[in-house]
């Protein structure tokens, strides 16, 4: 299984390699010269608009010689314009509108979108680039990595301006060199439920250097207050209003500090959904908000007589916006830096006000700059359809320019109410270029590696192969003879293949696959060929195919697992299908619920049949149940309720959870007289008291965000007892209580008793008399328990693993996975009277139930609904593996616990056998079973995602889809290969030979 894991990574990163987006960054440096020379040709040697001194600046619209920039993490635009609604998020930011509407030419308040993904890092690249950032950028907003490619920070630096800065330190792992380290202070940014570090770090060091503005020249201040008020209790909560209005004076006061030479521009780098995250397209998650101001008059807004460019109504629905990156030029012309490099953004008009003139200038500018932007890439210079109209725009603007017609046409342009009504003016046609220029190149940014995409593609599909012929077509006990011979085979292709991928990467130079790529490519095949050879040199090909009809289906309930797999893989074919994933998921498994209650009736026994339909019943009830805990995803809208909040009522049912389960799983061990030994130490004591740790752990978290009992109530040490709670908990579950099972007794008694037993030799017995005399006492040992003594004591484990996924689990996750124990211990019962043990379909129901818990523990198949927020149960600050680990745990915790019940098919209620090794077997072989299952929804949706590439919701939907089966079938290796039967399940099978017999 090893080697499966590593082909499939091999695979899976071909995969990823090829269809994650990248563009070719251009190293070059904007300098005031080439972005003037084609402009200075034109308009002469000496402009009061342009210069032409590398001394000086490269750009005069306006007085500014320095500029306060604050980032306010997520400040999505209705947050800070009038609304009749009482939300707490609105109606507590006031300072943008107010100003904006008694001081329209010191103000500017527009609607700032921002380009998926709405991940921090991404955004704060396009702002500071005026580019794109592709994709996988997003994920990099952990690691942050100096950004080199030109941007204004570095234009700064270059100028010899000097950056002040503070608050959130992805600024410093991103544009650390040209930052002044003497007035630098970053802050960890990750801890999304510390709401004030953060922003107190960036109020105590901003206003003793706005006093003192000699040491510098650009000021940037990162407020992460609302981001992470957001994250860990969404918008609508007292907390954010306090938030709010928080930085709402803080604005007010640097306002009132800043000199007249200086020009300020808050923004939001993202908003926010109406659970408080990011990450992905949905409106509310890109409308963020801009504001500009300065003391002296300076902005000029469009006349807009009836009140339709700056609308509000509808939450501004209709209100003026602009791209982020069209900050970019707008900061560089108002500051007199030139324009970065790789630059896409258009300037803003409303910003140039101060030069009635400037706009003109400033668009052909920025016009110019990206004309030559494109003819120094290889992969845009060609477009002669561009290349046209910036011609036609050149000769039209240089008449104009000759004929100094630039307060003619602002005039026009600026008494527009929107921009398709004057075509035929110069600036929209410089505006219209822009935009055709940017349109262009995210097109051309959709750069696909095919060679890549079909690598990973066909060694996905070689490892479903092999998985299938090793796991379905072979005799296990065939396999377990052939494994030294596979390991064997694979190490000795696998250096034969390397050497010939090399020698042809070499040779033939395929774009895409370097040397290194070449030397994976070999390893992938040197496995898959290892693995196969053993199997091929003994069966042909027609004697493995002879086995599929015997081997691979065993009845009816084989094609209806096939059939959930053939209609599973069939969803990835439309977003709608993957949108409602959740239901359908919830539809199978009450189907197999109808199917199993009326199977039951089957049976022989009259007992089993009883039995089967009362279990039938129960996982039905339990599925729909577990169906009613819903956390939406935006594109479901209006039809989806979302319920999955913290409430008084969610943290008394985990209370009751905590009563109540260990009971439920008392009953089911009492069946088979398992609740021995170790199980009532654990279940009844141990297991017990870490759910109520859990339950008490959510109560401190709901009373310290509950702002009416917040108001009557303080409770100083509850951040101090949770992390107690916390680590106790997961210490208990995850440390003390594995250790403890290791080595710790079986679910087993010895029960003794007395008996009469009569003389064994009848013959010596002549009267009735002597047959009484001849009798004696013995005593008989029973063994408690040994009807299910390995699945008894595995199941501890599992419970161990249960206890860690539901601290981690958010109180109504919490309630899905006591839901989960029920319906595994009810499928369990089930797959044993039904004898459905190594059958399909007990596999496919079993990964269905880790899709089913994924959801309705709060999770979708979006960057957004991440819980990022429980990486900080253990620890105050991000410290591996702790936090990652929280995380993992909350997001794949219920794939985690359905690959570590695995073994539990086969082990649950089976007495003691004189052949484990046919027993672990059998634990193999629905292993590989989930993989393959697995394997397939994975292959399914990288050809899916990749033919629907250019498909209009492919990085909303599908991608993220693809991301999450990809994690699934890692982790399902992982968990498989070295804890389900690596460790644990051969634990439990093997020890009981080492104490009560041979092997």
């Amino acid at each position: 299984m090893i080697l499966f894991a590593i082909l499939q990574t091999i695979a899976l990163t071909f995969f990823t390699r090829g269809f994650l987006l990248s563009r070719n960054v251009l190293p070059d440096l904007a300098t005031c010269q080439n972005q003037q020379s084609e402009i200075l040709s034109k308009l002469g040697k000496s402009s009061k608009y342009i210069s032409n001194s590398s001394n000086d600046s490269c750009f005069h619209p306006s007085p500014f010689k320095k500029t306060v920039i604050l980032v306010i993490d997520a400040l999505r635009f209705d947050f800070t314009i009038p609304n009749p609604n009482t939300a707490p998020y609105l109606n507590n930011f006031p300072i943008f509108y107010d100003t904006f509407t008694n001081n329209s030419e010191n103000a500017l308040l527009l609607k700032f979108l921002a380009d998926p993904p709405t991940t921090t890092l991404q955004r704060l690249k396009g702002l500071s680039t005026g580019s794109l950032p592709t994709f996988i950028d997003a994920g990099s907003n952990f690691d942050g990595d100096t950004v080199w490619e030109d941007n204004l920070l570095s234009q700064f630096y270059h100028h010899n301006k000097s950056i002040a800065f503070m608050g959130d330190d992805t600024w410093t792992a991103m544009f650390s060199p040209f930052i002044n380290s003497s007035i630098c202070y970053p802050y960890d940014s990750l801890n999304v439920w510390d709401l004030h570090s953060v922003d107190n770090g960036v109020i105590e060091n901003i206003f003793p250097l706005l006093e003192e503005q000699e040491s510098w020249d650009v000021l940037v201040g990162h407020f992460l207050g609302v981001d992470h008020c957001g994250h860990r209790y969404g918008p609508d909560h007292y907390a954010m209003k306090q938030k709010l209005l928080q930085l709402n004076d803080i604005v007010e006061q640097i306002m009132q500090k800043i000199s007249d030479d200086t020009l300020l521009i808050v923004f939001g780098d993202h908003g926010m959904d109406s659970t408080g995250n990011h990450g992905g397209e949905s409106k509310d998650e890109i409308e963020a908000a801009l504001f500009m101001y300065s003391k002296q008059p300076f902005f000029k807004h469009f006349d807009d007589p009836d009140n339709s460019i700056y609308n509000i109504s509808n939450g501004g629905e209709n209100y003026r916006h602009v791209n982020q990156i069209d900050i970019t030029p707008t900061i560089a012309m108002l500051l007199g830096i030139p324009i970065p490099f790789n630059n896409l953004g258009s300037p803003i008009a409303e910003a140039f006000q101060g030069d009635k003139t400037g706009y003109s200038i400033a668009s052909m500018l920025t016009s110019s700059q990206i004309n030559n932007y494109r003819l120094t890439s290889n992969e845009l210079r060609d477009d002669e359809l561009l290349n046209e109209k910036y011609q036609t725009i050149w000769d039209k603007w240089s008449e104009e320019i000759l004929n100094e017609n630039y307060q003619k046409i602002w005039e026009q342009w600026s008494k527009i109410k929107s921009k398709s009504e004057s075509n035929s003016l110069l600036i929209d046609d410089n505006y219209n270029y822009q935009l055709s220029s940017l349109q262009k190149c995210k097109e051309k940014w959709a750069n696909f590696d095919d060679l890549n995409i079909w690598i990973g593609i066909i060694l996905l599909f070689i490892s479903l192969v092999v998985l299938i012929i090793y796991s379905k077509l072979v005799p296990s006990v065939v396999v377990y003879q052939l494994n030294n011979q596979c390991l064997m085979g694979s190490f000795i292709l696998i250096l034969v293949y390397c050497a010939l991928s090399t020698a042809f990467s070499i040779v033939f130079k395929p774009q895409g696959l370097t040397i290194n790529w070449a030397l994976l490519l070999g390893v992938a095949l040197g496995i898959s060929n290892g693995i196969l050879a053993p199997i091929m040199d003994r069966y042909s090909l027609f004697w493995l195919l002879l086995q599929i009809r015997e081997n691979l289906v065993q009845n009816g309930w084989t094609y209806t697992g096939m059939l959930i797999i053939f209609l599973h893989s069939l969803i990835f074919t439309s977003n709608s299908f993957i949108i409602w994933e959740d239901k359908i998921v919830s539809f199978w498994l009450t189907t197999f619920g109808f199917l199993a209650f009326f199977k039951s009736f089957q049976q022989k026994e009259d007992h089993k049949k009883y039995l089967g339909a009362y279990h039938s019943f129960m996982f039905i009830l339990f599925t729909r149940l577990t169906s009613l805990i819903t956390s939406c995803r935006e594109e479901q809208g209006g039809k989806c309720v979302s319920n999955f909040k913290i409430s008084w009522w969610s943290i008394v049912l985990l209370y009751i959870s905590a009563i109540v389960l260990p009971y439920i799983i008392k009953s089911f061990y009492n069946v088979s007289y398992s609740y021995q030994g170790a199980a009532s130490l654990w279940i009844g004591k141990a297991f017990r008291s870490v759910l109520f740790l859990i339950a008490f752990y959510w109560t401190l978290e709901y009373i310290e965000n509950d702002e009416v009992i917040t108001a009557y109530l303080y409770i100083p040490f509850t951040k101090g007892a949770k992390l107690t709670i916390a680590r106790t908990a997961i210490g208990i579950s995850l440390f003390v209580g594995t250790i403890g099972w290791t080595g710790g007794p079986f679910c087993v008694k010895v029960d003794l008793s007395e008996t009469e037993v009569l003389d064994p030799n009848p013959s010596k017995i002549k009267k009735k008399s002597q047959a009484v005399k001849s009798t004696e006492i013995q005593k008989v040992a029973k063994i408690l328990g040994y009807g299910n003594v390995y699945g008894s004591s595995y199941f501890l484990f599992f419970l161990n693993i249960l206890a860690a996924v539901m601290l981690v689990s958010k109180p109504l996750g919490g309630l899905s996975l006591f839901f989960l124990v029920n319906q595994l211990l009810t499928l369990f019962e089930l797959v044993d009277i039904l004898n459905i043990r190594t059958n399909l379909v007990s596999v496919v129901v079993m990964t269905l139930l880790g899709y089913l818990h994924f959801f309705t523990t709060g999770h979708q198949a979006t960057l957004q609904s991440i819980q990022w927020e429980t990486g900080f149960m253990f620890t105050e600050t991000i410290s591996f593996p702790f936090t990652h680990l929280a995380i993992i745990l909350n997001t794949l915790g219920p794939f985690i616990l359905i690959a570590v019940a695995i073994p539990l098919l086969v082990i649950w209620k089976i007495p003691p056998t004189k052949k484990p090794i046919t027993l672990c077997s059998k634990i193999v072989e629905n292993s590989m079973t989930v993989l393959i299952y697995q394997t397939i929804l994975t292959l399914v949706t990288l050809v899916m995602t990749n033919h629907l590439r250019r498909h209009l919701m492919v990085w909303k939907i599908f991608a993220p889809r693809f991301m999450l089966n990809a994690l699934i079938l890692f982790l399902f290796n992982i968990i498989l290969t070295f804890i389900s039967v690596g460790y644990s399940s051969v634990n439990a099978v093997l020890r009981w030979y080492q104490v009560f017999g041979t092997r």
